[in-house]
């Protein structure tokens, strides 16, 4: 389903939104939520409720960054093992946990009722919008626990910042894009025109460049020679300073081959997750706005 935008926001309506969003702890401080797993701690985050306990809190920190969690918020261990001694100690009100760990259900159910999340619905064959379903499973979130209005000021920001986000965007080339990760100087994780990223440059009519079979949710892992296919494309670089250094990537032979690469027309950004719903499109909208207007070598 596309959403039309609405007109843009006057700065009153704008700063009335974000100051609704962050009044939302003081509404909801007495639930204590405990997240079991990224995606469903930065969509607590992004209704203005900040977890109790979540997994992996540090390396979220690098790969995932924002919404940020306060320094109080208790560390659960691995998303794939998590503490649940630790967390039974901790008496939550409320778990919210992603599919991957429905496994463990029977015990978690001991511990609190629970809420699954998930953010996009990789069960199609990724023929979802990434941002629709974010929307949806965000909106379905907000009413289970009562922050509708929350939710609302949430979706009035996402839409400021797309539309600032798209103007910014106003006099880019048209040429299409690679949006990757470096894995190494061989091989890099491509996302594709069914993933999140794709879905959000759609919204600023930016193709994608990468035309090869893909993941439900939009990635593929590939050889640097994948990426020839398109000359003229301009290349994003997203995260890589997290897992390998730009410069040992740049002196590969692959990479330096690539003419978008030897003539500059690159972009690079942080990290973003690419499954994360509403949060992960508001930060890559404006990374990716800003990143597209200042192009970074290699």
């Amino acid at each position: 389903m596309v959403v039309t935008p609405p007109p843009r926001l006057g700065r009153r309506a704008f700063l009335g939104g974000a100051a609704l969003l962050l009044a939302a702890p003081a509404r909801a401080r007495q639930l204590r939520i405990a997240a079991l797993d990224w995606v469903s701690a930065q969509n607590l985050m992004a209704l203005g409720l900040q977890p109790v306990a979540m997994p992996e809190i540090e390396r979220y920190g690098n790969l995932v960054v924002e919404p940020a969690p306060v320094s109080t918020v208790q560390e659960l261990g691995l998303r794939s093992e998590p503490n649940l001694e630790m967390l039974e100690a901790l008496r939550p009100d409320l778990l919210v946990i992603s599919p991957d760990l429905r496994p463990l259900e029977t015990r978690l159910q001991k511990i609190a009722p629970i809420i699954t999340f998930e953010a996009f619905d990789s069960s199609n064959g990724g023929t979802s919008d990434h941002v629709e379903d974010g929307r949806a499973a965000l909106g379905r979130l907000a009413r289970q626990l009562d922050l509708q209005a929350e939710f609302a000021a949430h979706l009035t920001i996402l839409q400021h910042e797309l539309n600032e986000a798209k103007d910014r965007l106003a006099s880019y080339d048209g040429r299409p894009l690679y949006c990757l990760t470096f894995l190494d100087g061989r091989r890099a994780l491509v996302y594709g025109r069914t993933g999140l990223f794709q879905n959000v440059l759609d919204r600023f009519q930016i193709a994608n460049a990468y035309d090869g079979p893909l993941s439900p949710y939009g990635h593929a892992t590939v050889t640097i020679d994948r990426l020839a296919g398109k000359p003229d494309a301009r290349l994003l670089s997203i995260g890589n300073r997290q897992r390998v250094s730009l410069q040992t990537i740049r002196s590969a032979p692959a990479v330096a081959s690539l003419p978008f690469v030897r003539e500059n027309r690159v972009a690079v950004i942080d990290d973003v997750l690419f499954y994360g719903g509403l949060p992960s499109v508001r930060r890559f909208a404006r990374l990716v706005s800003m990143a597209l207007t200042e192009e970074t070598a290699l």
